[in-house]
């Protein structure tokens, strides 16, 4: 496994910021550079002790030849900046954004980059909020090509020195599986907390928090996430209003067995998350 010698990190957020954090315990010989617009956001992160050194624009020179590239921006915003690393020099640049095949797409004739997605965040935004620890044990795609191997193989080493556990799929599989345990569920979300008007929140309990939890999130990020990934979320909001129309139609029916059954089925796939071997 490669040890990383520089990472220059665009957009230092909670995902990059975390990414900073991760690397700086994992690889503490590691030099960590941010790039972003705003000159006292950089700053501070730089004074929380998560970068080495900070630039407005990736520019050749600033970094060795053999340098890690990070893009942690919305997707719609990736592929540009994953294209400026390489052009300034990186020798490997990855991405960690949740939508991939539109990405890959559009850089696969570029050698050194290798999509990739640590599965792990927070409806939280901004590097105050990022953890070292964000990553841990958490899943990450890699989307390897035959002819980008070397390079997925490093990214694969990057992110499991800071914890993660890999799995490599194509970008495209990537797409359809995270719309439905990812975009699928921040839709609903978003759903559950716009069917409760604001007299009636005093009323909520554990349970809408629970459900609502990533409702919170950033507008911004998550419309990008579902345009750029617009065809499986399609498909993925279809397959949930089937289950929907199924708990209708059981309530209507006053059928209180093919409730028990569709609640069962749904319970019993929620707790292999807690336990895989049920």
């Amino acid at each position: 496994m490669q040890t990383e010698r520089t990472l220059v990190i665009i957009g230092v957020g909670l995902i990059g910021g975390s990414a900073a954090a991760a690397a700086r315990r994992s690889m503490p010989e590691l030099r960590i550079i941010g790039i972003g617009r705003s000159p006292q956001r950089l700053q501070a992160a730089t004074d929380a002790g998560l970068l080495d050194a900070w630039y407005l624009e990736p520019t050749a020179g600033l970094w060795p030849a053999d340098a890690f590239g990070l893009v942690c921006l919305p997707v719609n915003q990736i592929a540009e900046a994953a294209r400026q690393l390489l052009q300034a020099g990186c020798g490997v640049v990855t991405d960690a954004g949740s939508v991939k095949e539109p990405v890959c797409r559009s850089l696969q004739q570029l050698p050194g980059f290798v999509g990739s997605h640590p599965i792990a965040g927070s409806e939280q935004s901004g590097f105050e909020h990022a953890t070292a620890d964000l990553f841990q044990q958490r899943v990450c795609v890699v989307c390897r090509h035959a002819d980008q191997a070397a390079a997925a193989e490093r990214v694969a080493g990057f992110w499991r020195q800071l914890g993660m556990q890999i799995r490599f799929m194509s970008a495209a599989e990537h797409d359809r599986v995270l719309a439905r345990t990812s975009h699928l569920p921040h839709v609903l979300a978003s759903v559950a907390a716009g069917c409760v008007s604001d007299s009636e929140l005093e009323f909520t309990g554990t349970g809408f928090r629970d459900t609502t939890r990533i409702a919170a999130g950033s507008a911004e990020i998550w419309s990008s996430i579902l345009l750029q990934n617009r065809e499986a979320c399609l498909n993925a909001i279809d397959a949930a209003s089937g289950v929907l129309a199924a708990f209708r139609e059981a309530i209507e029916r006053a059928d209180g067995e093919r409730l028990s059954d569709l609640w069962n089925s749904a319970a019993a796939r929620r707790r292999r998350l807690d336990d895989p071997g049920t």
